[in-house]
Order: structure tokens, then C-alpha cells, then sequence
């Protein structure tokens, strides 16, 4: 059997069909079906050229979370690229190959290259607008979130002398202060190269409690809970700042 491919629309009957076909596969793996899940109700889903893949001898060999994620979502008619007749021994070269990142995904997108933390940026920016601060998010999502911020990062990931010196919830933090206020730019990017370089600082100012922080904190592991503090924190200093606050004590 020649391989050939063909384009269908969802239904119960097609998707149950090929979840038969299932009997040798990979363990499911819950998050990305959440995340195809995600994709699928927000109406984000499309068509790409990767789909399901049908051996020779009818097994599943690629696409069960998006079929399991179109089946939990109710089989909603969407597209599906659909390839038979592949050779048996598929699976071993199916996800053994360098899967592009979220950065490659998001340099396709945007037509170049995105900075290095705009993908992490991105997520924080999510976890905060959903209050969700564990798990991660599908890269259209992403995509989305970023074309509204990617002005904003642009100017945030520039701003530091030292690349490496704010985590991504820290930047993040900016972000969101500098997309509230655009006019402030010049202000915000002052505020994040004296937390940078400590200069002139005093116990008064919060870009004082702020450069703590961060010294402090980069000895600690960056789980969901540190993630939410670094990111309150970055956004609250830096507003006292930008209001001409004085602080005594960064709380959150």
C-alpha cells in the first residue's frame, strides 16, 4: 500500500474510528491534550502538516492527543490532515527528531527573531491573566499573547546592561507596567538599570527592595509559587516608583 494523504472533517465516527487504531502508542500525556484542548475552544485550531498518521497494518502511529482532545471537546468538525499507509516502523522516527521552540514557533509567526525571554515572558504574562501559575500553555496561545506584548518586550529585554540579571517574571512585571503606561518608558527603563546596578540607591526606595529581591531570590528555584512572587513584586515596585512612593518593605 502506497502511502497518500487526505484532508477531513471531524466527526464522532472518524475520531473514534482512529482512536480504535490505537494499540500501540506512546502514554497520554494529559497536558497536551489540555493544551489542543485549549486550542480547539478558544478557536485557535488549525491545520498544519502534521495530523494523524495510519500505518500499513492500521495502527495509530501519530495524533492521538489531538484526537483525544477533538473528542473531549465534543467532536467539533475541524480539519484534519490524515496520512495512510505508513511504513510499520514509523514511531521510531515519529518525535525523535529536535522539535522546534516556542522561539522558533514564534520567529515563524512574527516573520524574526523574537528575544530569548519572549516565550518565558509570554507564559508569566498568561499564568498572571488566568491565574494559573503551573503548567504551561500551547504556542498559539502564546503567539497571541505575544503579538499584543511584543512591542513592550522588545523595549523590557533591552533595557539591562546584563542579559541574565532579571528572571522572566521580573521583565514580565515591567512589561504589564509599561504596556499601562506607555508614556512612562524612559521612567521605567531608568528604574530597571538603577535596580541593575544598585547605584545611588537607598533604603527608601523600592528599586532598592526590589534589587534585594532579586539578588536574593536567584538562589532560589523559580517553581509557580516564586514565579507569582517575582512577577507582584517587579510590578509593585516599579509603580511605587513611577507614583514617587517611598518603601520601606516589598510585601506582595
Amino acid at each position: 500500500m502506497k502511502p497518500y494523504a487526505e484532508i477531513k472533517t471531524a466527526t464522532k465516527q472518524l475520531v473514534d474510528s482512529l482512536l480504535s487504531l490505537n494499540t500501540d502508542n506512546r502514554s497520554l500525556k494529559k497536558r497536551t491534550v489540555d493544551q489542543y484542548s485549549a486550542d480547539i475552544i478558544a478557536g485557535n485550531w488549525k491545520l498544519t502538516n502534521q495530523g494523524i498518521g495510519v500505518t500499513s497494518n492500521n495502527v495509530l502511529a501519530d495524533g492521538q492527543h489531538r484526537l483525544e482532545a477533538i473528542k473531549r471537546c465534543g467532536y467539533p468538525p475541524v480539519e484534519l490532515l490524515i496520512v495512510h499507509g505508513l511504513d510499520p516502523d514509523v514511531q521510531i522516527a515519529v518525535d525523535s527528531h529536535a522539535k522546534r521552540s516556542a522561539r522558533d514557533m514564534l520567529h515563524f509567526a512574527f516573520g524574526y527573531r523574537v528575544s530569548r525571554m519572549a516565550p518565558a515572558i509570554g507564559n508569566i504574562l498568561l499564568k498572571h491573566a488566568r491565574n494559573q501559575w503551573f503548567g504551561g500553555f500551547s504556542n498559539q496561545v502564546l503567539m497571541e499573547c505575544l503579538r499584543e506584548y511584543c512591542d513592550e518586550i522588545e523595549i523590557i529585554t533591552s533595557a539591562p546592561k546584563r542579559s541574565s540579571y532579571f528572571a522572566a517574571p521580573f521583565l514580565a512585571g515591567f512589561v504589564m507596567q509599561l504596556k499601562a503606561n506607555p508614556l512612562l518608558k524612559d521612567e521605567i527603563i531608568e528604574f530597571m538599570r538603577s535596580v541593575e546596578s544598585g547605584e545611588m540607591l537607598d533604603k527608601t526606595m523600592p528599586a532598592f527592595h526590589l534589587r534585594n529581591f532579586v539578588t536574593v531570590s536567584t538562589k532560589t528555584k523559580g517553581g509557580g509559587e516564586m514565579q507569582k512572587e517575582r512577577y507582584l513584586k517587579a510590578a509593585k515596585a516599579l509603580y511605587a516608583a513611577l507614583k514617587g512612593e517611598s518603601m520601606g518593605v516589598l510585601r506582595v
